[in-house]
């Protein structure tokens, strides 16, 4: 569980792949075919070391983030402030578009869950920049001639984004009513939904999903976990 992702790190960024796309996909995998294979106990370590991991390395990127703004001298005359502004509407509308077209899509293939305008617009507000954007920011500053403007800019807008909207963040939540609710309301209402969408008929994207599901617990499944009836 530790090891497999770092090993396919090491192989992504030996083949000139990205390491990121390599973890995020092992993720995927591990949790839905080595997951079942561990003991509650065992979930419990993991999870409390991943939870340590995560935190501290957020923590050392953050404080990067402040250190690398101010500490440094940047190109903000080769940058100028217009770069600054036309990267706030870019990186917003690109971000809106992504959300609509994404989010339409998921709804088609969903005959309950579906995921409402109120919920949209909280996607679309809290695009938030950090660990990730810093990090491809820094490999881009080491091999692209613009690569400090690019570093510059990715550092104002982290800071726009963490400072600004990351400090209205939370009222806009109470406002649409988006909060999360507690685990044992959210089941309930989840439930509910469920047996609502039981008289409907499937749309052809919710059969799809239903006789991959079936070819996966015939065929894979059994080979990678070792007991299914238990899933």
């Amino acid at each position: 569980m530790i090891l497999c992702p770092w090993v396919s790190y090491l192989i992504a960024e030996g083949l000139k792949l990205s390491g990121i796309v390599s973890i995020l996909t092992n993720g995927v995998f591990l949790s839905y075919y080595a997951t079942p294979n561990i003991s509650p106990a065992a979930k419990k370590v993991l999870q409390l070391c991943y939870e340590t991991v995560a935190v501290s390395a957020e923590q050392i990127v953050f404080l990067f983030l402040g250190i690398g703004l101010f500490a440094f001298n940047h190109p903000y005359k080769q940058m100028g402030w217009g770069l600054v502004l036309t990267t706030i509407v870019n990186l917003n509308v690109a971000r809106f578009l992504n959300i609509l077209i994404v989010t339409a899509i998921v709804n088609c293939t969903r005959t309950e869950t579906k995921i409402s305008m109120k919920v949209q617009s909280v996607m679309w507000v809290s695009g938030l920049r950090g660990a990730m954007a810093y990090a491809l920011a820094l490999k881009c500053a080491t091999d692209l001639v613009i690569g400090p403007v690019i570093l510059i800019d990715t550092l104002l807008y982290a800071l726009f984004t963490i400072l600004g909207i990351g400090s209205v963040l939370n009222p806009i939540l109470e406002r649409l009513d988006v909060k999360r609710k507690p685990e044992d309301d959210a089941v309930e209402e989840l439930n509910e939904r469920m047996k609502e969408a039981e008289g409907r008929p499937k749309n052809c994207c919710s059969r799809f999903k239903t006789r991959v599901r079936h070819f996966d617990n015939e065929t894979f499944s059994p080979l990678f976990i070792k007991d299914v009836k238990n899933i």
